[in-house]
């Protein structure tokens, strides 16, 4: 990112792309997790536990590609876009486009997440007794419905707090003091 003789921040392409893909990195942790252990309690009750050591092998290989997204998002966006003249950016505030992203993909989230949400919270008023919701649960579907609300209150945060996870988001690597100088 650069900065204008009137003090507003300009972006690439590229680094617009580059934002992209740390959300992408976001969405596939958040999720491969979220699968995981949906994936593990399924197994569990259907006597099938040597399967989990699989689904925790690909959770991790998931969490790896997540973590490569989130620390190399602009050697990515360089492959996907080709490189332009550094002059070429677009007349617009990444914090602005940082949180546009973070609450639209908090948004996608819900939308993903609340279907099953709104399933199990009926699932449990709908059964007879006077006890609480959560008491009607079987222990996997605890599990579950844990993993389930962590979601979606992850997407309540990126949603509601786009500004927050923005500034996350758009951390600049550190320079060195040689570094500086050199670029001066």
């Amino acid at each position: 990112m650069t900065v204008d003789l009137e003090g507003i921040r300009l972006m690439t392409p590229q680094q617009i792309v580059g934002l992209g893909v740390r959300l992408l990195a976001v969405w596939i942790a958040i999720r491969s997790v979220g699968i995981f252990i949906q994936n593990a309690a399924a197994f569990r009750a259907l006597d099938m536990a040597d399967k989990a050591f699989n689904i925790g092998v690909l959770t991790a290989w998931w969490l790896a590609v997540a973590l490569l997204l989130w620390l190399f998002p602009m050697w990515i966006a360089h492959k996907l876009i080709p490189r332009t003249r550094f002059e070429n950016k677009l007349n617009v505030q990444p914090m602005e486009v940082a949180r546009v992203g973070c609450c639209l993909l908090g948004l996608w989230l819900l939308a993903n997440h609340l279907g099953t949400m709104i399933w199990f919270l009926f699932k449990g008023a709908l059964t007879p007794g006077t006890s609480s919701v959560i008491r009607t649960f079987t222990p996997d579907e605890r599990l579950q419905f844990l993993a389930l609300s962590i979601q979606v209150a992850f997407a309540l945060f990126l949603t509601f707090g786009s500004a927050s996870f923005a500034t996350i988001a758009l951390r600049q690597p550190r320079t060195t003091w040689a570094e500086r100088e050199a670029a001066e």
